[in-house]
């Protein structure tokens, strides 16, 4: 009986051990003394990243949106950093993290300039060796300087076309935001994989927020789908909804060469809880 529950005793112990590491805690006896130190936390690191955005003549582009994601995680839509340059088409970004070794700059120009210069995407790496100055669970400070040119924006469209866009919110009967809900439309100008979130027109962030933009779609009515769920944590929690709009009523402006204009619709979304009828 003794030996059995020295072996009870000794597995319980090795399970404790292992839950204990996976948490973060760790214990360690310094100098042979009996001081024994714990700590517990997660892995973190500085990051400072400054840099420019320039059109393709190296003239500064001013007040461009610059959408800092991290395709590390596989919920890259669910949190980004939003940054704008200055009159010099400078920029900067400051923030603590988990030690990633990407972040993807997605940049526009201004409103009045988008039409002007096509958007862009740059993956930024960091390698071990950008990891300054680490101990213990800080991995250390990364500092880059990079540079984003913007390049001219050409038209690929052959015939005449309209810019519908659609953005909103979703959020609980208490005005919470939902995130990792996908937004879906019908009739659909996307091929939506059930295997790939990412397929789908757009999937609300951490604050509730989507947005999708059409440039095929016609002046007819369409309904907008808030119904499907990506995370685990809200997969059975609420009802999907749906609202039926007529794009043929939204206002158009900014109509240049192909383009007849663009128009934007607010929807918002109310999901009902499932544990309350």
């Amino acid at each position: 009986m003794k030996n059995l529950s020295y072996i009870i005793l000794k597995t319980f112990n090795s399970i404790l051990i292992g839950l204990l590491t996976i948490l973060g805690f760790s214990c360690s006896n310094e100098d042979d003394q009996n001081i024994i130190i714990c700590e517990y936390g997660s892995p973190y690191a500085h990051f400072y990243i400054k840099g420019k955005v320039t059109d393709e003549q190296n003239n500064p582009v001013s007040n461009a949106q610059i959408l800092v994601k991290s395709p590390d995680t596989n919920h890259e839509w669910l949190q980004c950093d939003t940054l704008y340059t200055n009159q010099q088409g400078a920029f900067e970004l400051k923030k603590s993290d988990f030690p990633v070794s990407k972040y993807r700059f997605i940049t526009s120009a201004e409103e009045g300039k988008e039409r002007l210069l096509a958007n862009d995407t740059t993956l930024v790496s960091f390698s071990r060796e950008d990891f300054k100055d680490g101990e213990r669970w800080f991995e250390g400070n990364v500092e880059k300087d990079i540079k984003i040119t913007l390049k001219k924006y050409v038209d690929t469209h052959t015939s005449p076309y309209t810019l519908y866009t659609v953005y909103g919110r979703v959020t609980d009967k208490n005005g919470y935001p939902l995130a990792g809900i996908l937004i879906t439309s019908l009739p659909s100008y996307t091929f939506n994989n059930p295997d790939d979130p990412y397929s789908y027109p757009a999937i609300t962030d951490y604050n509730g927020n989507y947005s999708l933009t059409y440039d095929k779609a016609t002046a007819t009515e369409h309904t907008i789908y808030a119904s499907l769920y990506m995370g685990w944590w809200n997969r059975e929690a609420h009802y999907g909804d749906s609202v039926t709009i007529n794009f043929a009523d939204i206002p158009l402006s900014g109509g240049k060469d192909l383009l007849i204009g663009k128009g934007k619709k607010e929807l918002n979304f109310v999901l009902r809880d499932k544990a309350y009828k």
